[in-house]
């Protein structure tokens, strides 16, 4: 054989595969288990419980470089089973981004357990590096951070928990604006809505104007979520209680908003249209025409639901005039 052939047979004969058909076997991988584990964890295990897993956590792009063995090691306990996985690396360049793989790696091996009412196993991840240069890669997932130890302080402990639940009504009140959400949401699952949005505005009393600087972004929010869940009957209710707890112009621009969802309830499709109409940009004379038809056809619709022509005349603005005029065409 030529020394051109020699040379490229051997350039094909992948290092890691080399390590993988060892590493496979028992024998092995117990003795290499027994040499490297550390020794607070290696006396928790049975070492002669080990298992060889097949599976495959690494992605198909990066099998070519990475060469990835999971064993299977029963407690002593025999109690839980908890996992070693070795990952192990056949270039000779270092891998600065292994730290963050072997994260990877070990969440998708406990993901096969996250179902199971049992805790999760353990997972130790360990790196076979067998290249020329120096090994300069960090082993720590936080060193690859900006600022390791903030990042671990926020990421290896307990979430933050806000538990809404817990908290007390006058406690959420005193945090104005956001107290707001923090109330509503607390007090989301009472089955009483009406009750919920008078007890809301008489607590953030102070906070509509801070609200209405900002858009009324809660209210009108709360307001989509409400009306979604209300049944029809209640509908009016609510329109009672937002147009007297709320300046008369903003009340009535608001349950405009309201409006769009009647087309989800069925109540004429003239009256989604005419909301379109009503809120398309345009010249001006095209929109006082368009909220002009839009104000009749949400009117039809109220109607159709037995709305008092005062809220109907409250939330369109319409004369009662008008409101009966339309009455008598449908």
């Amino acid at each position: 054989m030529s020394d051109k052939k020699q040379q490229k047979r051997t350039g094909n004969l992948k290092s890691d595969a080399l390590v993988k058909k060892i590493m496979s076997e028992k024998i092995a991988a117990t003795e290499f288990l027994e040499e490297y584990l550390a020794p607070n964890l290696k006396a928790q295990l049975d070492l002669t419980t080990l298992e060889v897993k097949k599976e495959s956590y690494v992605e198909e792009s990066l099998r070519r470089q990475l060469s990835d063995l999971v064993y299977l090691v029963k407690t002593k306990d025999k109690k839980r089973d908890a996992f070693v996985y070795v990952l192990l690396e056949a270039q000779s360049k270092v891998d600065h981004k292994i730290a963050f793989r072997l994260w990877k790696y070990t969440l998708l091996l406990l993901e096969r357990h996250i179902n199971d009412k049992a805790k999760l196993p353990l997972v130790a991840p360990i790196v076979l590096y067998h290249g020329k240069a120096k090994y300069t890669a960090v082993k720590s997932l936080w060193q690859l951070f900006e600022d390791p130890d903030t990042a671990k302080e926020l990421m290896s402990d307990e979430h933050m928990l806000i538990d809404l639940e817990s908290m007390a009504d006058d406690d959420i009140k005193k945090k104005q604006h956001l107290g707001m959400l923090e109330f509503f949401l607390k007090h989301i699952h009472d089955r009483d809505m009406i009750k919920l949005w008078k007890e809301f505005f008489e607590s953030f009393e102070d906070m509509i104007l801070l609200d209405k600087q900002n858009g009324y972004i809660y209210i009108k929010s709360f307001l989509y979520y409400t009306d979604a869940k209300l049944e029809n009957d209640k509908k009016e209710e609510l329109t009672k209680v937002i147009l007297t707890s709320l300046p008369k112009e903003d009340g009535e621009d608001i349950m405009y908003t309201i409006a769009d969802g009647y087309i989800d309830q069925g109540i004429e499709k003239g009256i989604a249209q005419g909301i379109v109409i009503g809120k398309a940009e345009g010249k001006a004379e095209g929109k006082a025409e368009g909220k002009a038809e839009g104000k009749a056809e949400i009117a039809k619709g109220m109607i159709s639901k037995n709305y008092s022509p005062s809220d109907i005349s409250s939330i369109t603005g319409l004369s009662i005039d008008q409101i009966t005029s339309l009455c008598k065409s449908d």
